[in-house]
Parts: C-alpha cells; sequence; structure tokens
C-alpha cells in the first residue's frame, strides 16, 4: 500500500506541472485512473512530456459529428481532418447575356459569354464548368455529377473522357482542375431547353473523398436559326429589303430569243445565322424547272451549263458573295460546285432540291448573294411573261 501511495502522488505531480492545461471536462477516466476536476480553455493545443503528448481539440461540441448549418457541416471526428476540402462550383453556363463567370476558358467566352462560342442564343448540347479548388493542392483530383431534378432520383456522372453524362464512374472520371477546364466544353451530350444541375466532389488520395459541392444549375438553349432574303444590286452588301421579292429581265437586260446570255441588275441576298454544330445546308427549287410563260407555254428549261456555248439556252444561279464571322468555333460557307462557276456558267433551278451553300459548323452573321443568268433559245416567242418561282430553304444540321 505504501509503495501504490507513492505512485499515485508522483503522477499527479507530473500532470500538474507537465499539463498546465485547462480541457473544459469535468472527468478524464481511464481504467485504472480517473483525474477529478481538470478543466482546459477552450483554445486546445499539443501538451508535450518526455514520453507522452496530449492533443486536446477546439469544437467538440458534442459526441455526434453531424453539425450542420444551412450550408456548412462542422466535423468533430479525427478522420475528418484528412479528407479534401470541399470545392466549389465557379461557373456553370450554357447561355449568357454577354458576360460569364467563368475565368479560364477562351478568350471569346471571356469577352463575350457562351454565346461567343455557341452562336445563337447560347448552346443547346453543351455546357462550361470551372472549379474553385478550395485550397486544395493542384494534383486534386474532382468528380462531376449531373442530374436533371436536382438529384432526387436522376443522377449521373460526366466521363472523365468523353465528357458527357453516364449512369456509372470510377477512378478514370477523376480528373484534375486543369484537365477538366482545358475543355472548352466540358459537358457535352445534353438535351436542349432541359435545367441541369451540377455538383462536384474532390479527392487527394485514398479515403479522402470531400463532401459534394454546393449545387449549381444551368439551362441549355433550343436551337436556333435567323433566314431572311433581300434584294438588291452587287454594290448593297447591308441591304435590307422586305417582301414581294422580285427580279426582272427588262431594259437592257431583255431576254430576246437567240441573243447572249443576260443578267438580271438586281441579286438575291440571303441572311444566315445558326447554332446547330453539325452546320447548315441552303438548297432552293423552283416551281417551272425553268421560265415559264403563260401566254406563249413556252418555258426556258433551267440546267446546270454555260450560257455562252454556241445556242446554248437556259436559266440558272450563280454564287456572287459569300461572308461570315471566321472563328474557330464556328464554320464556313462554301458555294457548291455547280453554283460557283464564272462569266455565264450557271447551276439549274430544278423542281427538285438542290443545294447551292454548305456551312460546316454553327454560322454567325453569314451573308451570300447570287446572280440570275438567263438566255432563251432562237426558238421561242417574245412575251413579258416568263417567269420562275424559287424557293430557299435553310436546312441546320444538328
Amino acid at each position: 500500500m505504501k509503495s501504490a501511495n507513492i505512485f499515485k502522488v508522483c503522477l499527479s505531480v507530473l500532470l500538474l506541472s507537465v499539463f498546465p492545461l485547462i480541457v473544459f471536462a469535468e472527468e478524464l477516466d481511464s481504467t485504472n485512473y480517473k483525474i477529478v476536476g481538470a478543466k482546459t480553455s477552450s483554445g486546445g493545443g499539443l501538451g508535450d512530456s518526455t514520453n507522452y503528448s496530449l492533443i486536446n481539440s477546439v469544437g467538440k461540441i458534442s459526441a455526434n459529428p453531424r453539425v450542420y448549418s444551412t450550408n456548412y457541416r462542422l466535423y468533430q471526428e479525427p478522420s475528418f481532418a484528412f479528407l479534401a476540402a470541399q470545392p466549389t462550383i465557379q461557373c456553370f453556363e450554357t447561355d449568357t447575356d454577354g458576360s460569364t463567370a467563368c475565368t479560364s476558358g477562351p478568350p471569346e467566352l471571356l469577352a463575350g459569354g457562351m454565346v461567343a462560342i455557341c452562336g445563337g442564343d447560347g448552346c443547346y448540347d453543351k455546357a462550361r464548368f470551372e472549379i474553385s479548388a478550395s485550397s486544395n493542392p493542384s494534383d486534386t483530383l474532382y468528380g462531376i455529377q449531373i442530374s436533371t431534378d436536382n438529384f432526387s432520383s436522376d443522377i449521373k456522372y460526366i466521363d472523365g473522357s468523353t465528357f458527357r453524362p453516364e449512369s456509372t464512374y470510377d477512378i478514370n472520371d477523376f480528373r484534375t482542375e486543369t484537365v477538366w477546364e482545358t475543355e472548352d466544353f466540358n459537358i457535352q451530350g445534353l438535351t436542349p431547353n432541359t435545367t441541369y444541375y451540377l455538383r462536384i466532389s474532390a479527392l487527394h488520395g485514398d479515403f479522402t473523398q470531400s463532401d459534394n459541392s454546393i449545387v449549381a444549375n444551368a439551362t441549355t438553349t433550343t436551337g436556333s436559326i435567323e433566314f431572311d432574303i433581300d434584294i438588291a444590286i452587287s454594290t448593297g452588301i447591308d441591304t435590307e429589303t422586305a417582301p414581294p421579292y422580285t427580279i426582272s429581265f427588262a431594259t437592257a437586260t431583255e431576254l430576246i430569243p437567240g441573243a447572249f446570255a443576260t443578267t438580271a441588275s438586281t441579286l438575291v441576298w440571303l441572311d444566315i445565322d445558326s447554332s446547330s454544330v453539325g452546320g447548315v445546308s441552303i438548297i432552293q427549287y423552283g416551281k417551272y424547272g425553268g421560265l415559264y410563260s403563260p401566254t406563249t407555254s413556252q418555258t426556258i428549261t433551267s440546267d446546270t451549263e454555260d450560257l455562252d456555248e454556241n445556242l446554248a439556252e437556259g436559266f440558272g444561279l450563280q454564287s456572287y458573295y459569300i461572308d461570315y464571322y471566321s472563328s474557330s468555333y464556328f464554320g464556313e460557307i462554301t458555294a457548291e460546285t455547280n453554283y460557283s462557276g464564272t462569266l455565264n456558267s450557271v447551276g439549274a433551278v430544278s423542281t427538285t432540291a438542290n443545294k447551292i451553300y454548305s456551312g460546316d459548323g454553327p454560322i454567325k452573321d453569314g451573308r451570300v448573294a447570287m446572280y440570275l443568268k438567263a438566255r432563251a433559245g432562237v426558238d421561242k416567242q417574245a412575251a413579258s411573261d416568263y417567269g420562275e418561282e424559287i424557293y430557299f430553304v435553310l436546312v441546320p444540321l444538328y
């Protein structure tokens, strides 16, 4: 008993001299010993002796580690100290008003928002997001979840290679912030006119995946096209006209049987805007397949030909002007071979559709113009009512 008493006294002296901390606890128990009445301050810290260390944590509110507020969670279990920091979403965008919250995208995006790289009113099948790392190191990996019902039942994951939503995911779908944001459109394959919800989690080592970020949302647009016809002379690049649209071969350019080919003094101008990523086709067709006269019941048949050839007869279109906004995010407009001739070579206006122009991507500020050329054969009777109705159609390729 004497020996035990001495040991008890020595232990008390050791604690009082080496650990002058106040712990805010009424009792500190172990299997064999009890220290009664010890108290700590709220600061916490590390107390050391030759053989022991005492770690005192700040903010242990209760034994329940799930302490919540509306936007934050306070963890108390020591293992939570090793989790990656919860990231936030810097931007999640499909269409904008010409501004953006994104910070690392291409210059066009930063200057003009998503409409500047998608065209139209914005993106109908893709989106861009950026990550705010919340002090996570640069090699931290991030997993992306997407939903159409705010994660109630529809939960998908963005594939780390294809950038498309998928039903399952694995470690290969966790990518660094740099990898995700290097891709201009890092979410693809979306449905038009749909609201999507996004959340992100971080991973930095085994068993360290963070909670998901606060949810952000964005709505895809519907695909958009604009198509307009104007009638103007060859210098009328900016001319805007209203229907009815009429072009005539009159006075000096009047059609005379057996005469040389003639060109109408006014041209057909078309305005083209489209957000369709597959491009556009502009097709045309006629009601009669040539210039028809109700008076004579004769037709100057339209065909793809050179009207300067000996005894040639016909009617057709020839591309004169092409312009569009040039960018790596938008397509180019080109005239089809049959309609890109020179001098008096023309392409047919037949009763079946013929493509006259092609666009190989979204088109912004497109403007084209075409001549109408004709030549009447020697066997045609003179009349003032030779005419054709030409229909132009813009076909977006989604």
